[in-house]
């Protein structure tokens, strides 16, 4: 047995010292101040195989990672940057040293837009306020400010019919004066007039691998694919609606790939050939869960997105856990998607799901007893994308609960509304995002002949404000904010939405443990003893305001195979009080904790503990299992 382990280690030593870079090396950079150092060595881009390099070769390729950094400071108009590199070569033994590179920046002033000059034949100029380009503007100079630009110019284009405009910019530097002029070239083309539409489909092989196409034809009803373009013949092609339909079709994600092209006529029209790549439309998923409520679980679904070639989608889904029981079957289809809704840049999609569920719970004033609910509920959703940033969503819930005996028919309908101007929407790490929501709602006895409301309508309203900053190395701040109230009177069952800031946004607490009330103490007399004893009942608010706060610090692991990994210190906040404030007593709760991330695809599994809950101290508190959450996804 030791001789094993001798030879593991060895192996192990062997393999290390093999890893060990033939020729050291590290970056000193000073003098930078437009961008972090970090920055900048991630500009630099050197390979992992640099250490294995000979010297002159990794000094010839240090200069060559060198024009990065140059190219990222011209891009923002540092064209007076100064820009040295000395190698120093640091003796660690007689044979064996380091190589460091210096790097010493002067960023310069920053230079600024001096206006625009646009070039196009005359008998082809489309209309265009030059004074509204960013580039027009006095102001400092960005190339993405350009691409913006250039990217207006040829939507104006295409919108005339040239669909094949070309552009190209050009930058005249006068150095004197710190300015910049820039001169854009248009090549319109010809006009696209609208002749015929041809649709072929055909099918990904392995759902693993999309890119393995087969010969053969598609799930899709190409000529009932073809009858959604809804441009007539002779018409001249708008050319943004030609690329908003192809949007639109990738957002259906039937598609792994949409090839639009057009082919010009003897008769001056052009033809339109559509072609595209169905995913493998079917798919099964299963898998186990633990969930803080519903504790251990397994659950399976299997759905299908392309019934009759129509893109209807049929689906269904089922979960067994300890506490909850939930079995489902929906229907969506992209409603509404022809082009007469070009100012739509997706599908309109249309999603109704009936669902059986019963759970038992533990009602938020009393963790100790236990309410059982079984339910019909009927959802359905109409999504679609406003603009490119913006989404809009509409829900109208109808739904039977059978709670403690107590039966009861409860409508709701919602709208909200996402701003997203993030870089990454499952995984922000800058930017700026924005979720207001407003809905309403009333409850009815479950009495077909006589359905008399209980309680008067309800209604409520939400909004949430994320905001995502890299702040140094691998670190990224992110803090959430947000705000809802009932604005009338709910039963206690829809007003614990708001309690605990809307979901499990304080981690260590009870889920909706957070509320305003007020207790009410009575006796009761015991029929058989004949003894007196108090009881005590908690009445929670059914106006409910609250207000919450979210902060985290998120460090991502730097090496690179560990870039799925994040470790997150955060810290929650959150009130809860009543319209009623004379008469329900406001809650206020608060947690710190640690947590770590893993991300895989658009899932994120995150597990969080609260250590602190009383932050008026710091002394230690007692470790419980309770102070856990788990999820998957991000807390925001």
């Amino acid at each position: 047995m030791k001789k094993i382990l001798f030879l593991l280690l060895a192996f192990t030593f062997v393999c290390l010292a093999a890893d060990d870079d033939k020729h050291p090396w590290y970056v000193n950079i000073k003098g930078n101040k437009a961008f972090s150092t970090f920055q900048l060595e991630e500009q630099l881009d050197i390979p992992e195989e640099f250490g294995k390099m000979d010297t002159t070769k990794q000094d010839f390729m240090m200069r060559l990672s060198l024009e990065n950094i140059k190219a990222l400071y011209y891009s923002r108009g540092y064209y007076s940057l100064d820009l040295s590199m000395d190698i120093q070569r640091d003796i660690v033994s007689a044979d064996s040293s380091i190589r460091g590179y210096f790097i010493t920046i002067r960023d310069g002033e920053r230079y600024r837009f001096s206006g625009v000059k646009l070039i196009v034949p005359e008998d082809r100029r489309v209309e265009i306020d030059e004074s509204k380009l960013n580039i027009a503007q006095d102001h400092l100079y960005n190339q993405d400010d350009i691409a913006e630009d250039l990217e207006d110019i040829q939507k104006a284009y295409r919108r005339e019919g040239y669909l094949h405009s070309t552009l190209s910019s050009i930058e005249m530097i006068d150095t004197t004066r710190k300015k910049i002029l820039v001169q854009i070239t248009v090549d319109p083309g010809a006009k696209v007039m609208m002749g015929n539409i041809a649709s072929s489909s055909r099918r990904t092989k392995d759902r693993r691998n999309p890119n393995l196409v087969t010969s053969e034809t598609g799930l899709t009803d190409t000529a009932w694919l073809s009858s959604l373009w809804r441009i007539p013949e002779g018409e001249i092609i708008d050319g943004n609606q030609y690329y908003t339909f192809r949007n639109k079709l990738f957002s259906t994600q039937l598609f792994t790939q949409i090839k639009m092209s057009d082919s010009l006529r003897e008769d001056g029209l052009s033809d339109v050939y559509l072609n595209v790549t169905e995913r493998v439309p079917g798919e099964t998923r299963y898998g186990f869960f633990f969930e803080e409520i519903y504790g251990f679980g397994a659950l399976a679904s299997a759905k299908h997105k392309n019934f009759f070639g129509h893109f209807h989608e049929f689906s269904t889904s089922a979960q067994i856990a300890q506490h909850k029981q939930e079995a489902s079957v929906g229907y969506a289809n992209p409603l509404l998607f022809g082009t007469s809704f070009s100012f739509i840049p997706t599908a309109i999609r249309f999603e109704d799901r009936i669902t059986l569920n019963h759970e038992k719970i533990n009602p938020p004033a009393y963790p100790d007893s236990l309410e059982e609910r079984y339910e019909i509920i009927n959802r359905a959703d109409l999504t679609f994308g406003i603009t490119k940033r913006i989404r809009f969503r509409g829900t109208f819930d109808t739904r039977y609960v059978n709670k403690n005996e107590d039966k009861l028919f409860k409508l709701k309908g919602e709208t909200a509304l996402t701003f997203d101007y993030t870089d990454d929407y499952f995984n922000p790490t800058k930017g700026i995002r924005l979720a207001p929501t407003l809905g309403a709602g009333s409850n009815w006895k479950a009495d077909l002949q006589n359905p008399t409301m209980v309680g008067d309508p309800y209604t409520y309203g939400e909004m949430t404000v994320n905001l995502y900053h890299p702040l140094f190395w691998t670190f990224y701040g992110a803090v959430s904010g947000s705000v809802g109230r009932f604005f009338a009177k709910a039963l206690e069952d829809d007003a614990r939405i708001f309690y605990q800031g809307g979901t499990r946004s304080v981690r260590g607490y009870r889920f909706r443990s957070i509320y305003a009330s007020y207790d009410s103490t009575y006796t009761v007399r015991d029929e058989d003893t004949g003894e007196e004893k108090e009881v005590t009942d908690i009445h929670t608010g059914l106006t409910p305001l609250y207000f919450r706060f979210n902060q985290e610090v998120r460090w991502t692991f730097p090496w690179k195979s560990w870039q799925r990994w994040q470790i997150v210190q955060f810290y929650d906040w959150a009130r809860v009080t009543d319209s009623e404030s004379g008469k329900y007593a406001a809650e206020e709760d608060e947690s710190l904790g640690f947590g770590i991330r893993y991300r895989w695809q658009f899932l994120t599994f995150r597990l969080d503990y609260a250590f602190k809950k009383d932050l008026s101290n710091w002394n230690l508190e007692h470790f419980a299992s309770g102070r856990f959450a788990f999820d998957l996804s991000q807390t925001f």
